[in-house]
């Protein structure tokens, strides 16, 4: 999600400028709920939440080059709030039971492995991997100091790799995990 500075200045007076603006971090806003929720519903619930926690603080963002960051916090925020509530009503079985559903048959490996991990890790990933932050933007976005987005980074890899291994059939070596995360 790449959205230009006078498009964010202009957004900042609401009007058509702002419905764009929203329009445009909307898909970003809903991937990034769903993959640390895991359920569709409640990822539209808080992608709308979070778009209009975005438009009401847009006037409070002082430099518009951090908006990517910035929108990114508003919506993992949302979503952790939402999975804190969420734990109050469904025990862990059932949230341990849920997973997302996809066509593509490699794909299927990947989304599993991803719902394996801690809602943290998964941001963390999503944040990392999909949309290019490095730790000092998934810090900023998720409050966490930088060196606890690297271990859970790191954490999660390994995670990864490990799940992704034994879906095809590899066995991961310790030794494989320690030199991969050199690198």
């Amino acid at each position: 999600m790449k959205i230009e500075s006078d498009t964010i200045e202009q957004a900042r007076f609401g009007g058509l400028a702002l419905e764009r603006l929203i329009a445009a971090i909307w898909p970003e806003a809903y991937r990034v709920a769903l993959s640390i929720l895991r359920d569709r519903g409640m990822a539209e619930d808080v992608a709308q939440e979070a778009c209009a926690a975005i438009a009401r603080s847009l006037p409070v963002l002082k430099v518009a080059g951090a908006f990517h960051a910035w929108s990114y916090k508003i919506v993992v925020n949302h979503a952790l709030a939402a999975l804190r509530g969420r734990r109050h009503t469904q025990s862990l079985d059932a949230l341990a039971s849920q997973e997302l559903r996809f066509d593509a048959g490699d794909a299927v490996d990947l989304y599993a492995a991803l719902a394996s991990l801690s809602a943290v890790q998964r941001a963390a990933v999503l944040l990392h991997y999909y949309a290019g932050l490095n730790s000092l933007e998934i810090a900023a976005a998720t409050g966490l100091p930088a060196s606890s987005i690297r271990f859970h980074l790191m954490v999660a890899r390994r995670a990864l790799r490990k799940a992704l291994a034994v879906a095809e059939g590899h066995a991961v070596r310790p030794s494989d995990e320690v030199l991969s995360d050199v690198h």
